[in-house]
């Protein structure tokens, strides 16, 4: 059944654009708008929101006429996102998302404790929990579409319209995306109306597809009616030879080997350094035997094979050049979808050597510690080695005795490596070209891990002092509260706390200060040293159990275990009066796990604070290691 349709809809600016529109969206459904700049698909979006007035016809939401809503009754049951382009003052992405709260908060828009909440679980639907404290106008284009569509979220719309949400989005943004308008539509039953530029994005999206055109609006089609070659070449106008070179029917490989996660089974792809290693071998391939290959394989050091068609592989004029895009499989990130180019020129009077070095979007290696010396193209040992072997097993194939010049470049990765942690490694200019089995498994936690431990192993090279900090909420009180501290090494840790007391203590640290929010840290006094979610989430718990051994009564205990966050949980333990005492307890059993996993090995103490609460205190560990870094 229709939750919004039109009934010989007219739209426009004083003239109408277009007529007897006829559309309907459904509950649980992606409707997607597609159609050239300038037809009028962002018109018919503002007149579907009520935006803008019909020019004739009308709009039904719901079975009503969309003018019979009042403003507020409107908004409860649709939501708009468009492009951002206006600026705010002094405002954090919380109070943007919170605004779409306003139409259930009365004529004072005072937000409630459940109000709140929506918002936080908006922002985490579309992973911008980390943004909430952050100045509006001072995030990324990116960042704030995130937040625009939690505040579309917040209100808990029965349809939901955008207006090219992907504008600003990255490769990995997009996939997000998409992954959080499934979600909406197909498990939360929301009617979604978006208009799309990208053809393959809407392709893979869309359950049912609107053309507009200047020569007007089609009815409700198939995907598979509305990308047909022929409609597509029509919409667009565009000759068979523009379609072809838009859209290559060539058919390609699609790298198919799955692991399970729990119920799910996701789909591995492979490594930057397999796609150099690959793109390495077609383009010996054609140099050493006149053709161009149609797909390209080898054997990773995990064993499976991947074999995949090149981008593109042709000569150059002073060899070859093939390029392989890198599939992340259900694991994206910053380069997947990246083309990562070899160039190969040919050594003949350099039996079976192989030099490699980096191109454009390939790092120099800038800080000692890392894999390759200071100076070097930021292509790892494993790589390295895939290369050469994949290139001297063309050599032998091929009966060539000589040696190959390898240049490595990554297609858009300078742009990409300010979005990853390469930077702040001390690799310069574009990203490293990875992998140790060849391999992305999807959900893994490794290269996590790895970009984790090559932080703390070059903290170790300059102090034997270190701070760690979960996430950006830490990293802010530090500079806030401890400027004193800016020279002792500060590394993010996430969720991982377990893991980097551990690598501290393989890197002989003497001193380590863990420094967080309390709605991370508090599970430490549960002896939980991974605190996603996921692994364990047992905050008013441990508030409650140590509540009551400080003489909690009944009702405190029952208000604790039903609080929705660590903050409810303080101002519950202020008005009871008991604030004080749990912390303490709190901190004893924080600092009591923290010299059972550091093992004597250094010493360790842990300092907590809360965004609304302010200071909460400092176990007697850390308040030592406190006072002795301010006297030296």
């Amino acid at each position: 059944m229709s939750y919004c349709e039109t009934q010989s809809l007219a739209i426009g600016y004083g003239t109408p654009l277009l007529r007897d529109i006829s559309l309907q969206a459904e509950c649980g459904r992606i409707l997607a708008l597609i159609g050239p700049n300038g037809a009028g698909k962002s018109t018919l979006l503002k007149t579907l929101a009520g935006q803008l007035a019909a020019q004739s016809g009308a709009v039904l939401l719901d079975g009503k006429t969309l003018t019979t809503y009042t403003p507020n009754a409107r908004a409860r049951k649709l939501a708009l996102m468009l492009p951002h382009t206006a600026r705010t003052e002094l405002t954090t992405c919380f109070d943007v998302a919170a605004a779409g709260r306003y139409p259930y908060t009365g004529r004072l828009g005072i937000l409630s404790d459940e109000d709140k909440q929506q918002v936080r679980d908006a922002l985490h639907l579309v992973q911008a929990d980390e943004l909430a404290a952050r100045d509006f106008t001072k995030i990324s284009d990116g960042q704030r579409q995130r937040v625009l569509l939690a505040r579309a979220v917040c209100q808990q719309p029965e349809i939901l319209l955008l207006d090219e949400p992907t504008s600003f989005l990255d490769v990995k943004g997009k996939a997000e995306l998409m992954a959080v308008l499934q979600t909406l539509a197909h498990e939360k039953n929301v009617a979604i109306i978006v208009t799309l530029h990208e053809l393959e994005l809407a392709q893979k999206l869309a359950d049912a597809v609107v053309c507009v055109s200047p020569q007007g609006v089609s009815g409700v089609l198939t995907p598979k009616e509305a990308f047909a070659r022929e409609n597509i070449c029509h919409l667009f106008d565009l000759s068979d030879e523009q379609y072809t070179a838009l859209f290559s029917e060539k058919p390609k490989l699609k790298f198919e080997h799955y692991i399970r996660s729990g119920q799910k089974l996701l789909r591995c792809g492979y490594t930057t350094g397999t796609c150099a290693a690959l793109g390495a071998a077609g383009a010996a391939r054609l140099l050493l035997t006149g053709h161009t290959p149609e797909s390209v394989g080898l054997r990773t050091p995990k064993g499976i094979v991947v074999e995949v068609a090149p981008q593109f592989c042709c000569r150059t004029a002073t060899g070859a050049e093939c390029a392989i895009v890198k599939d992340g499989g259900d694991d994206i990130d910053a380069t997947t979808g990246l083309p990562v180019v070899a160039e190969v020129t040919l050594l003949p009077d350099a039996p079976h050597t192989v030099t490699i070095d980096g191109g454009a979007g390939v790092g120099r290696v800038t800080k000692p510690g890392l894999d390759q010396p200071v100076g070097a193209a930021a292509i790892n040992h494993v790589p390295r080695q895939m290369i050469t072997e994949a290139l001297l097993k063309e050599a032998e194939t091929a009966g060539y005795s000589g040696g190959f010049s390898v240049i490595i470049r990554i297609e858009g990765g300078e742009q990409a490596a300010k979005r990853t942690f390469n930077p702040h490694l001390g690799v310069e200019g574009g990203l490293s070209v990875l992998g140790t089995s060849g391999i992305v498994e999807p959900m893994s936690q490794q290269a996590l891990l790895d970009s984790l431990q090559l932080e703390i192993h070059q903290a170790a090279l300059h102090s034997r002092r270190l701070i760690l900090a979960p996430g950006n909420y830490g990293l802010d009180y530090l500079t806030q509260n401890y400027p004193e501290l800016h020279e002792i090494p500060i590394v993010k840790v996430s969720n991982f706390i377990g893991e980097a007391l551990d690598m501290a203590a393989a890197e002989h640290f003497a001193e380590v200060l863990l420094v967080g929010h309390v709605g991370k840290l508090v599970k430490l006094a549960g002896g939980i040293m991974n605190t996603h979610s996921k692994q364990a989430d047992c905050r008013t718990e441990l508030f409650c159990a140590l509540a009551a051994l400080c003489g909690a009564d009944r009702a405190t205990c029952r208000a604790l275990m039903d609080a929705a966050t660590t903050d409810a949980c303080l101002d519950i333990l202020t008005a009871a009066n008991l604030k004080k005492t749990v912390m303490a307890s709190l901190l004893q059993a924080i600092q009591l796990h923290l010299d059972r996993r550091a093992a004597e090995a250094f010493t360790v103490g842990a300092v907590l604070f809360s965004n609304q609460n302010g200071p909460l205190g400092q176990t007697q560990q850390a308040e030592k290691l406190l006072q002795s870094w301010k006297e030296n």
